[in-house]
């Protein structure tokens, strides 16, 4: 069993990275076998060229990200760890999922429907956002954890995801901060 966790934040002192921190302890603890791509400190570039030398139906060739699909079909489970910014996901992860998730090796269509190829795995969704609860259900209706889900993850093959969102941030007290960092080292243990 290998587990592939792709974390997506800027700052080593945030939530986090301490969500990071907790989730490789549980995974340490365990004996479970784990690899990280922290995409800001490899620099991964986002940006999603497209030209008449470079065509989408070719990205699956890309040597860039060809190590990226290596380390994913190599996992039976992924993890994202990430921060919500504007009802997504940071740019960086965003140019992840458009570079690398790419036709021919996470789907395919066969004739005009998508087949996910990225099926056998499962997928862990851990991510933080300032509003609370009940703006993001009734107001924003999901819309940042209905992307991910289901026009990423399940289109890509994957349909065992569980998700663990962190709400009211910004305002959340250091005492619940320690019980969900807590809570994310029991479920990686778990895993």
């Amino acid at each position: 069993m290998q587990t592939l966790v792709i974390y997506s934040h800027p700052n080593t002192n945030s939530l986090n990275h301490a969500i990071l921190e907790n989730v490789m302890k549980g995974l340490t603890e365990t004996n479970r076998k784990f690899e990280i791509i922290d995409l800001y400190k490899e620099k991964f570039d986002p940006i999603l060229v497209i030209d008449e030398n470079n065509r989408r139906r070719d990205l699956i060739n890309d040597p860039y990200t060809e190590k990226y699909r290596k380390k994913i079909e190599q996992a039976d489970t992924l993890i994202f760890i990430y921060p919500i910014w504007w009802y997504g996901v940071p740019a960086i992860l965003k140019g992840f999922f458009d570079r690398v998730f790419v036709s021919g090796f996470a789907f395919r269509y066969d004739g005009r429907l998508p087949k996910g190829l990225l099926k056998n795995k499962s997928a862990w969704v851990i991510y933080t956002i300032d509003s609370p609860s009940f703006f993001i259900r009734w107001f924003r209706r999901n819309a940042e954890w209905i992307v991910i889900r289901d026009a990423i993850l399940k289109f890509s093959g994957i349909k065992t995801i569980k998700k663990t969102r962190l709400t009211a941030v910004k305002h959340s007290t250091e005492k619940l901060r320690q019980k969900w960092l807590q809570k994310i080292y029991l479920m990686a243990k778990s895993l």
